[in-house]
């Protein structure tokens, strides 16, 4: 009987050691197959403008971007809308930032936030109303010192090259709807209103296509007219003393166009070819002498008036004068009881003035 146990404990014994060959067997057969289920697969790390790729057969977001030697901070998002374990796939990291936001009435607030536009808005409990606009695009993400704002909206135009789009935008500058037009300015291109400005309801904004051309010609410059005086000359003489002579001149202009069409033109450089000859005209300035006619009266005054003793009449005409006025003069008739314009009864000898001219006296 004892033989027949040590014999049943010898079998025993190897049996027992079959079947743990055949455990750690099996054991390593699941190792296998567990590592087989557990394949390997690349991810995208999205950081900002940079993109990490990793070969990972985890299934945690924050164990992969460890394992790229990304590191994230508290505040930071990380977004794992595009991952899927197993498969090749991306997470999006949004690094916390410190932004501004301002709603509709001017209220300001200052906030550390990681993610959109979109997602701030989320988060302030802040629903844009029919006829507001945010400055920045909904997917936007956010930076340090962004000035995240709620604002009107406006309907503007623009016109440029013939062609007129109409759009709504928010508050902003011309140049800000010259950008949302996709309209580029050249150099010489002109704008009004001025791009600084800011828009309003109705704002049209008018782009004036600008080229400037440069020409030369050769001008004539007329020539001067002087005037000298000479007393060897009457007053009723003149003779041209120096003829004139016309000059030239090279000028070069400056045409402006607009919009295809000649607008103005500008001298920006004048060089003299020939100078001019001014021509001078002498004008006389003596008096040529005085002379009596002789009376028809043969010299017999015909006035009934006495000559005043201090006048010295010859030929019926005073011989001394201060002053001696050459022109047309009118005479009329009236009946011999008529009065003159100072009371006085008309008598030959009389002169009717004008007392602006010839005082009375």
């Amino acid at each position: 009987m004892i033989t027949e146990i040590k014999g049943y404990v010898k079998a025993s014994h190897k049996a027992f050691t079959k079947v743990t060959a055949l455990i750690v067997a099996l054991a390593i057969m699941c190792a296998v197959t567990a590592f087989a289920a557990s394949p390997s697969f690349y991810v995208d790390i999205y950081d900002g403008n940079e993109i990490t790729r990793v070969l990972t057969s985890k299934s945690d977001p924050k164990t992969i971007v460890s394992q790229a030697g990304v590191k994230l901070d508290d505040r930071d998002k990380l977004d794992s809308t595009g991952f899927t374990a197993g498969e090749d796939s991306a997470l999006r990291i949004y690094r916390s930032a410190t932004v501004s936001f301002t709603d509709i009435d001017g209220n300001t607030i200052y906030t550390v936030f990681a993610g959109t536009v979109q997602d701030l808005l989320e988060e302030l409990d802040v629903t844009l109303s029919d006829g507001q606009l945010i400055t920045y695009p909904l997917d936007t993400i956010l930076k340090d010192g962004m000035d995240v704002r709620v604002t009107n909206s406006y309907d503007v135009s623009v016109t440029a090259d013939g062609n007129t789009s109409s759009f709504t935008m928010g508050e902003g500058t011309v140049r800000d709807a010259l950008n949302r037009a996709g309209v580029t300015l050249g150099d010489d291109d002109e704008v009004t209103p001025e791009l600084d400005s800011e828009v309003c309801e109705g704002t049209a904004i008018t782009v004036y296509r600008v080229s400037y051309s440069y020409r030369t010609v050769t001008e004539t410059v007329e020539f001067t007219k002087k005037t000298e005086k000479s007393a060897e000359l009457y007053t009723d003489q003149q003779v041209i003393s120096q003829k004139g002579v016309n000059g030239s001149k090279k000028v070069t202009y400056c045409d402006k166009t607009v919009d295809g069409k000649y607008a103005s033109s500008e001298a920006v450089s004048t060089v003299v070819l020939e100078q001019t000859v001014p021509q001078i005209t002498t004008v006389g300035t003596k008096q040529r002498p005085v002379v009596v006619r002789n009376l028809k009266n043969n010299g017999s005054p015909i006035s009934e008036l006495s000559v005043p003793s201090n006048v010295t009449v010859e030929n019926g005409a005073p011989t001394n004068y201060s002053k001696i006025i050459t022109g047309k003069a009118s005479a009329y008739t009236a009946s011999p009881t008529a009065k003159t314009s100072t009371g006085r009864t008309v008598k030959a000898g009389y002169v009717a003035v004008n007392p602006k001219q010839i005082p009375y006296g």
